[in-house]
């Protein structure tokens, strides 16, 4: 086994375009939680980002909070409220116990294949962007967009997630709501994320969305854009229209998902502030 510990952005770049097929190695956490027995079977060739220290910067101005993708989730929370959105806040402290959220990173949470994970639908509702660098280039892609229709990465050849940059929009109502878990399918999981901004009690901006760890996630758009301009509080009707707009159950959800993805909707339309 070849195992790479390059120490600047250069040499990682450089490693991943010698050794293309090398798996590139973060927290490690999804991937030991995939093991079958005792021991973890990996590649031949590694290449591990812990000693990256570009990969561990973080930075807030007014409008963005930006985040190397090797930061620890812990690290993160311990940011608090005041400098991380308050659904994005909730969202990675359910991601594990402090023993997961020391290892785990934001990166290494967006970068599953085939599996939406708890961070993705969240920073997607945000307008989150990841910034991925290959050596002799780089390109920024929304959250939403880095995995295909079939659930693998969209990521060309040699390309690394290397920064997420998270707009500070100023939400007057954020909801995250989570039930199971995307690693265990047989415990109906589904994520929640809800966020609103109210002026005058008038709804100025709406999004929601839901996952079930599958790779088509849950949003109307046109749904959102119906319901700005209504007065707070919705009435009855907007909210049972909302929820109608959502069409039959979905194929991808069991019963217990679809239904309490529709209650949480119309549980967040009534909560608006």
């Amino acid at each position: 086994m070849k195992v790479y510990f390059p120490e600047t952005l250069g040499e990682l770049l450089q490693a991943h375009r010698r050794e293309p097929e090398a798996l590139v190695y973060a927290g490690g956490t999804f991937i030991l939680s995939q093991r079958s027995g005792r021991f973890v079977e990996l590649p031949t060739t590694i290449i591990s980002l812990q000693d990256v220290e570009e990969l561990r910067r973080v930075s807030r101005t007014e409008r963005y909070l930006e985040l190397g993708s090797m930061v620890p989730i812990r690290q993160i929370i311990r940011l608090g409220e005041n400098n991380v959105p308050r659904a994005l806040h909730d969202a990675l402290r359910h991601i594990g116990p402090p023993a997961v959220t020391g290892l785990a990173t934001l990166g290494g949470n967006l970068a599953v294949s085939g599996r939406i994970m708890t961070g993705v639908p969240v920073l997607t509702l945000f307008d989150a962007r990841v910034e991925l660098r290959r050596q002799g280039g780089s390109r920024w892609l929304p959250v939403g967009r880095i995995h295909r229709a079939d659930g693998s990465l969209d990521l060309q050849p040699n390309e690394i997630i290397t920064r997420i940059r998270v707009p500070l929009y100023p939400w007057t109502t954020e909801v995250f709501r989570r039930f199971g878990s995307e690693l265990a399918p047989d415990s109906s999981p589904l994520t929640f994320c809800g966020l609103a901004r109210a002026s005058n009690r008038i709804v100025e901006e709406l999004r929601i969305i839901g996952s079930a760890g599958q790779p088509r996630m849950l949003r109307n758009k046109s749904m959102e854009a119906e319901l700005v301009g209504r007065r707070l509080p919705l009435s009855e009707r907007d909210v049972r229209s909302a929820i109608e707009a959502y069409g039959a159950p979905d194929e991808d959800l069991s019963p217990i998902q679809s239904d309490r993805f529709r209650r949480l909707v119309q549980w967040f339309l009534l909560n608006i502030r």
